[in-house]
């Protein structure tokens, strides 16, 4: 645990943010012995975690005397640090860092940290699962939705955690272990300037690393110079330690060319899932979980909620919610993992990425491109040319639009390229509502319905 991040009992800390992040931060403070300030620019009920706790609330309106009445403070992922005055603060010496990395620091269990644009929950989960099934009380949260504060105090043997680039911001003396970069792909271009800053901030995972922890690449990732720990590579192509080679997945980690399965065995449908198992095995082969363990939870795992989810299928078009497919690299991987027809309901919250590298997949795969939210206009203006292009105003009437449309053989995919927030709560919300609009889906479509 850094000394620079224990909390010394009456120490001032002004939390931004009162969502999940900034709740449980301030309850472990509390508990810590800290005076805390929570300040949120929402005005919001207090959590029921924080109700009749001594703290204090400055919500929906509050100002920079907040910030440097604190001799910390603690920073939420939503919440931009370009909004705070980070010379005056650090002139004052008041530090700033994330909830995840003043977590970290009160763990004493080997930390795993995994990060990039894409693949990033499932890769997660399936990391947890395999370490679980070797026997080992494992902690999985971070950006996956549950605080790394949660894990303070518990008796772990690994931590494994999700990391944003929002968490990153601010890392303090975040030191993982193991630090996995599973790929980048332009996203987040609202907060960030270019992909260049995007992906110079996504590497600072590895910062606080030393030679005897572990980074793991994949392949086609550079990596930082900087970079002092053992670099592991996985990959589709032969030079990764951990690939895929003659239909098979295979590790020269343990002995070289071990084969551990086929990836016709994997459950996880397309390219970019192949690519999070290779990441899980590369990571938990190095946590010393047997061969055995890793091929079973990999042949039994089937993903997570709105990735690639298989909904239902009426009158032979398939139905499936990819509401997680928040950018263009992640619906370009999606649709190209599917071998029938598409028709493609897109759009939402434009998060100021460029859309036309989808243009040669959409050309190939999509029969028909259904667009919505804020972003329809600046979609249809890029796709301009594309004749079989509808916009809806609503999940539902995207989702009926789709059920007319659809042939027997087809797929109706929801991956929106785009943030959920102009029309839902999150992207979760999103695909809750689109499953329920192809739950209420009849035969006045002309389809039979399946389920």
């Amino acid at each position: 645990m850094s000394k620079k991040s224990v909390t010394r009992k009456g120490e001032k800390v002004t939390v931004i943010g009162l969502g999940r992040s900034g709740t449980a931060a301030a309850a472990q403070l509390v508990r810590e012995g800290a005076e805390v300030l929570i300040v949120d620019d929402r005005d919001q009920a207090v959590p029921a975690a924080l109700q009749g706790q001594p703290l204090q609330y400055h919500l929906g309106h509050w100002n920079t005397e907040d910030l440097f009445w604190a001799d910390r403070i603690i920073v939420s992922p939503g919440f931009p640090l370009s909004r705070l005055p980070s010379r005056a603060l650090a002139d004052a010496g008041i530090a700033v860092i994330s909830e995840m990395g003043w977590a970290a620091s009160h763990l004493s269990a080997p930390l795993i940290a995994i990060t990039g644009t894409n693949g990033k929950s499932t890769t997660t989960t399936l990391v947890g699962e395999i370490l679980k099934a070797n026997g080992h009380k494992v902690f999985v949260g971070g950006n996956l939705g549950v605080p790394l504060s949660l894990a303070i105090g518990g008796r772990w043997d690994f931590i494994v955690a999700e990391v944003s680039s929002y968490q990153l911001e601010a890392p303090g003396d975040f030191h993982p272990h193991i630090a996995v970069l599973l790929n980048i792909t332009p996203d987040h271009l609202d907060r960030y300037p270019d992909t260049t800053a995007y992906r110079k901030t996504k590497w600072r995972i590895f910062e606080n690393q030393m030679p005897t922890d572990h980074a793991v690449f994949n392949v086609t990732e550079p990596f930082p110079e900087t970079l002092r720990s053992h670099r592991v590579c996985f990959g589709l192509t032969p030079e990764a330690e951990v690939r895929v080679q003659e239909g098979g997945i295979v590790s020269d980690l343990k002995s070289t060319g071990e084969r551990l399965l086929q990836v016709s065995a994997l459950r996880l449908q397309g390219a970019h899932n192949i690519e999070n198992a290779l990441a899980a095995v590369a990571v938990t082969q190095q946590c010393g979980v047997p061969s055995e363990i890793i091929q079973k939870v990999l042949t039994a795992f089937e993903g997570l909620p709105h990735r690639m989810e298989w909904v239902r299928d009426v009158g032979g078009v398939r139905y499936i919610n990819d509401s997680k497919g928040t950018n263009v690299g992640a619906v370009m991987k999606s649709l190209e993992g599917i071998t029938t027809p598409v028709i493609l309901i897109a759009g939402g919250q434009d998060k100021g990425c460029d859309f036309t590298p989808l243009l040669p997949v959409i050309g190939k795969k999509v029969k028909h491109l259904i667009l919505l939210g804020t972003a329809r206009e600046k979609l249809a203006h890029c796709f301009a040319g594309y004749a079989a292009m509808t916009q809806a105003s609503s999940m539902e009437e995207a989702v009926r639009i789709a059920g007319a449309t659809a042939q027997p053989g087809d797929c109706v995919l929801l991956s929106p390229a785009c943030a959920s927030f102009d029309q839902f709560r999150d992207y979760q919300h999103r695909g809750e509502v689109f499953k329920g609009a192809v739950a209420a889906l009849r035969s006045s479509y002309g389809h039979r319905d399946d389920t």
